[in-house]
């Protein structure tokens, strides 16, 4: 019975063992490669000065040798974007005690879809703390409509290799960038127009500024108004006509109540 007991919970471990295997395979096969990602909202001003950043809210991605993700970071990569002014800010940073090659100003850039919009030549760019040799990094910013795009971010970090540098890239060199902006309609509201005098002192119905067929409001019975007068007119031949035909019945009858007296006086006399 041990022995039978000992056997149900090896096979049950085997079991448990071949499940967390299967579905750690599939979480890596249904798993995306790279993950697009929002840069926060925001606009930097290019100054060299970093007083106008977030290096929590702003960070966009980590920066290491060529991009390799076992690399150890050594820069770190921030971004911005002002859906109004359409605007992209970027600001890299080296980490901790390391600084950035200045000389080689064509080794730092913002590319996007291949392309510098970044640079010393493209946009606006500026060294963060620069001596003329070495800098802690470098800030710019270039105008970019909204979309999805891929983007390389990089700079060359300064050590005591043979070539005097390290060139940091964001991890996976080229990664997704997605920009979105939601568009705000603003809240139309309707200004009463202004009457307009007419030539003989009154007020001239004004026309709205509502677009689409206009519902033009019955007028309202005043004294002196045409409307009246012809309402009044009409009463009045109404009034004459029932009275005409009152008349009319009345004769009538005080006719035939006489012709019904002489009738009478007739047959009398015979």
């Amino acid at each position: 019975m041990r022995g039978f007991t000992g056997r149900r919970i090896r096979l049950s471990t085997r079991s448990a063992a071949t499940v967390a295997t299967g579905v750690l395979l599939l979480s890596a096969l249904l798993a995306p490669t790279t993950m697009a990602a929002q840069p926060n909202s925001g606009l930097a001003t290019v100054d060299g000065a970093t007083g106008d950043w977030s290096l929590g809210a702003d960070f966009f991605a980590n920066m290491t040798d060529a991009g390799h993700p076992d690399a150890a970071v050594r820069a770190k990569l921030y971004l911005k974007y002002d859906c109004d002014s359409e605007t992209l800010s970027a600001l890299v940073l080296a980490q901790g005690d390391e600084q950035v090659r200045q000389q080689r100003t064509d080794e730092a850039y913002i590319m996007i879809d291949g392309k510098k919009i970044i640079d010393s030549s493209h946009g606006q760019f500026a060294w963060v703390n620069g001596d003329g040799e070495l800098a802690d990094g470098f800030e710019g910013g270039a105008d970019l409509a909204a979309g999805n795009y891929t983007l390389r971010a990089h700079v060359l970090v300064a050590d005591d290799s043979l070539d005097g540098y390290t060139p940091m890239d964001v991890v996976g060199r080229n990664v997704p960038l997605d920009i979105e902006c939601q568009d705000v309609q603003p809240t139309a509201t309707a200004k009463p127009p202004t009457p307009k005098p007419t030539d003989n002192g009154g007020v001239a119905p004004t026309t709205g500024t509502h677009q689409g067929p206009t519902k033009t409001l019955p007028p309202t019975d005043t004294l002196g108004s045409t409307g009246t007068s012809s309402s009044g007119i009409g009463l009045i031949l109404t009034i004459l006509a029932v009275g005409s035909l009152a008349t009319v019945v009345v004769t009538l009858g005080g006719r035939r109540r006489s012709m019904a007296r002489v009738e009478v006086k007739e047959r009398d006399k015979r």
